[in-house]
């Protein structure tokens, strides 16, 4: 199995960097091949590398030159047609695919170009397409946190529709008593760009950390111990 995943990273390369072994001469001028194109999967492989180098938050300059330095393998135009084909291929799988549409969405906020543009519309769709998942409603950076246990049916193991962010009485973003709803990894990407809702959602549950992740985390945690305590009151 080894020698299978380095025989196919050596030929990886070889189809990415180009035959780089000096040319025997021969008699008389031959024209140099130009390397293999690279296949779907090639450039599956390299997205992810591209998507984990912005989940480590290297930054715009880095993607940017990621992209710059690979271009004379994969122009931009191949980078989008791909990138067509790999989200419909997403979108097709009841895999929900939260984590990789949440670093497509990092990709396209750092603007690095069509690429991340359509990224990034391909992670949105991922997000807000399982209109059943858990969701929390949410009005803004200013909302509040609201108390476990106000849902008519806490017996539920997911988290109630009815829980909701209350924005203040002058957010002036909806109508009032209208809440745009997110799910939770939806919850997860606003975090991550807002510090202020971040440190008043942690303060409010009583945790030490900024982390978006233990964060939400530790809404599922307390939501599931009032559920429990609720349960056993009946």
């Amino acid at each position: 199995m080894l020698k299978r995943l380095i025989l196919w990273l050596k030929r990886f390369f070889q189809r990415l960097l180009g035959n780089q072994k000096a040319p025997t001469t021969f008699a008389g001028n031959h024209p140099k091949e130009p390397p293999p194109p690279l296949t779907d999967t090639d450039l599956e492989f390299l997205f992810t590398e591209l998507l984990e180098g912005v989940h480590q938050a290297r930054g715009q300059q880095w993607a940017l030159k990621w992209l710059h330095n690979i271009e004379h393998r994969v122009p931009t135009e191949r980078w989008i047609e791909w990138l067509h084909g790999f989200g419909e291929k997403l979108l097709a799988s009841p895999t929900p695919n939260n984590e990789l549409a949440a670093r497509m969405i990092q990709l396209g906020e750092l603007e690095v170009g069509e690429v991340g543009d359509v990224a990034h519309d391909i992670g949105m769709q991922l997000l807000t397409r399982n209109q059943g998942e858990p969701v929390w409603e949410y009005e803004g950076p200013d909302a509040q946190i609201a108390t476990f246990g106000s849902a008519e049916d806490t017996d539920v193991e997911n988290f109630p529709s009815s829980q909701v962010f209350q924005a203040p009485d002058d957010s002036g973003n909806l109508p009032e008593g209208e809440f745009q709803t997110v799910t939770l990894d939806e919850l997860l990407v606003i975090m991550q760009q807002d510090e202020n809702l971040r440190q008043m959602i942690a303060q409010q549950l009583g945790v030490d950390t900024e982390d978006p992740q233990m964060i939400i985390q530790a809404l599922i945690d307390q939501f599931h111990a009032a559920n429990q305590s609720n349960t056993e009151q009946r």
